[in-house]
Order: C-alpha cells, then sequence, then structure tokens
C-alpha cells in the first residue's frame, strides 16, 4: 500500500506518522519522522536537507541518493526544490550482489 503526503509551503512543520509512505514536499515545506537507527530516506526527485536528534551533521541528499538514520530519534527534512519526491523506508534496503 502506498502512503502519499504532499505538503504545501504553509504547511512548514507537519509530523508524517506513516513509515514506508511516500513524501512529496513543495520548496520550503518540511517533514517531521519519528525513525529508529537503520531506517532509510530514498530521494526520488529534487533534492532535501535533512537534519537529525543526535547527531550534529546536516545532510544534503540529492535525486537518486539515499541516506540511512545513524540513531533513534526525530528527523526533519526540508525541501530544496520545487518539489521533492522520497521514500522513507522502516530499514535500509539490503545491498544487491556487486553492489555497494
Amino acid at each position: 500500500m502506498d502512503h502519499t503526503l504532499a505538503l504545501r509551503p504553509t504547511l512548514a512543520r507537519r509530523r508524517a506518522e506513516a513509515s514506508d509512505a511516500v513524501v512529496r514536499l513543495a520548496a520550503h515545506a518540511t517533514a517531521t519522522h519519528e525513525l529508529r537507527a537503520g531506517a532509510c530516506i530514498a530521494v526520488q526527485s529534487g533534492r532535501v536537507w535533512l537534519t537529525q536528534t543526535g547527531d550534529a551533521n546536516d545532510y544534503i541528499v540529492d535525486a537518486g541518493q539515499r541516506h540511512v538514520v545513524a540513531c533513534d530519534g526525530r528527523v526533519v527534512i526540508e525541501s530544496f526544490t520545487p518539489q521533492a519526491t522520497l521514500r522513507v523506508l522502516r530499514r535500509a534496503p539490503a545491498a544487491r550482489p556487486g553492489f555497494p
């Protein structure tokens, strides 16, 4: 089942509860997720900025890239492009043979 959450810029801080969900963000819209270590954020289109509780670094993730959450906690994601589409997976996908 595909859960889609479309966010407009005026909905600046909206908590997203669904996991394994497709998230669409308009320019400068944000989504907040409570995720466990090992969860994966895979950006399908656009560019996003993300930050997470317990990690002093911020990350820029482009289309075709993914970010694996290092520790349990809140992750905030913001679109840096007119629209970004990403998938939030509870676990990082397993590597395929021959690929990292």
